[in-house]
């Protein structure tokens, strides 16, 4: 999105691309120059090396024909005049700017040596040595809908699908889902607590606003090899000294400004990270589910995530 962001604003720019041709697509040039920085980006975004070279690069050459070709259909359809879309194209080309001088802060930082991985591997071993996989089938319901009487029932219940039958009977509106959850997902005292559970157990963890009617229907060693994790390692505490480094300059920064709010923050005790580089997630992490907040409780003790 970033990259499109890029090419919308530069619309007017289309025919001023300098460098060696490697496409064209109704017209318009795709130049060796863009195919670079496509790899580039690419490569950031890879988990390991282990993509063969040529592979990349054909797929790097499709990623520009395809989006190219989206970009000059939302041209011809004038979507770049949207002005929520300006205000879009404005804040990524902002977060560039701003992660390119953070970079050039780092310069080039010492890369986290093999004795620095090794001790992270060691140190976490929920994560790696010992990840187990949690299979879960769960009852999504609102959280004001779980009651007492709810909380009973379930106490006593067998199985979820007694719950389920239990809900419908009630009127309770709710949606079923298996989900599986490793132990880098959760922390380590809800992931204790499953093991102790058992399979077939209920229990209920919160999500925000969402209570989920568990039971745990599989639990299974999943272990990660240091060689696996390394390359997942290494990115993280990268991207964790880069993110100390945007801390460390946002506050001297802050430091020396003269700042006046015109319109007082509700809450504006610091550094809020709006515009940091994205935070570092831990190697082993799902990265693609996002919980407010989500802990075992009911059936178990609760126990809260931050």
């Amino acid at each position: 999105m970033l990259l499109t962001a890029f090419n919308l604003s530069g619309c007017g720019d289309q025919k001023k691309k300098t460098g060696q041709v490697v496409a064209r697509i109704n017209g318009d040039e795709i130049t060796a120059p863009q195919l670079e920085a496509e790899l580039r980006y690419a490569s950031r975004l890879q988990d390991d090396g282990t993509a063969p070279p040529q592979a990349m690069r054909e797929q790097a050459m499709e990623a520009l024909v395809d989006r190219q070709l989206l970009l000059d259909e939302a041209l011809r359809n004038k979507i770049d005049r949207d002005p929520a879309l300006i205000q879009i194209i404005e804040r990524f080309k902002t977060q560039a700017i701003v992660q390119a001088y953070l970079e050039s802060k780092a310069g080039n930082p010492e890369q986290p040596g093999k004795a620095e991985i090794d001790s992270y591997f060691q140190d976490h071993p929920e994560m790696f040595a010992h990840r187990k996989m949690f299979e879960v089938e769960q009852l999504i319901i609102a959280d004001q809908d779980f009651s007492a009487a709810l909380k009973a029932m379930m106490d006593t219940s067998k199985s979820l699908a007694q719950v389920a039958a239990w809900l419908r009977q009630h009127g309770i509106g709710h949606v079923q889902r298996h989900y599986s959850y490793s132990s880098a997902d959760l922390p380590a005292g809800v992931g204790n607590r499953l093991q102790t559970l058992g399979r077939n157990r209920l229990f209920v963890m919160k999500d925000g606003a969402r209570d989920l009617l568990c039971a745990l229907t599989e639990l299974r060693d999943s272990p990660v090899t240091p060689e696996a994790a390394a390359p997942q390692i290494e990115r993280y505490l990268t991207d964790k000294k880069m993110q100390e480094i945007a801390l460390a300059e946002i506050s001297r920064l802050r430091a020396a400004a003269k700042l006046e709010y015109i319109e007082k923050p509700g809450d504006k005790s610091g550094i809020d990270g709006k515009d940091l580089p994205a935070p570092a997630i831990a190697p082993g992490r799902q990265q693609t589910v996002a919980r407010k907040g989500v802990g075992m409780s009911g059936v178990t003790a609760g126990i809260n995530n931050q």
